[in-house]
């Protein structure tokens, strides 16, 4: 994840101008074995001075948790049949196809 964290771009008031919105979440959790497991869809907006409010990303997202030292934390997320829009105010030197 380090690598595309250095690729985004961070615009005048220090954010990517984003916002990720989660829907259709399901949870599934096994207390015992201490793992859980999800799927959900996520769409990325963005909107900066010169580039209206509009999609930029859209995916559906499958996760594994694990419980250590008693919390809960990420263990793998798998992201499938991305859409992916105007990267060009987000990402910088990528190889995404720019619509």
């Amino acid at each position: 994840m380090d690598g595309i964290l250095s690729k985004i771009i961070l615009h005048e008031d220090g954010t990517p101008r984003t916002r990720h919105c989660t829907t259709n979440i399901e949870v599934t959790i096994d207390e015992a074995a201490g793992t859980a497991s999800s799927q959900r869809y996520v769409t990325v907006l963005q909107a900066t001075d010169d580039f209206p409010l509009q999609p930029i990303f859209c995916g559906h997202y499958f996760d594994e948790f694990e419980r250590a030292d008693g919390r809960w934390r990420f263990k793998k997320t798998l992201v499938r049949r991305p859409f992916i829009g105007d990267m060009s105010r987000h990402l910088k030197n990528t190889d995404f196809v720019q619509p």
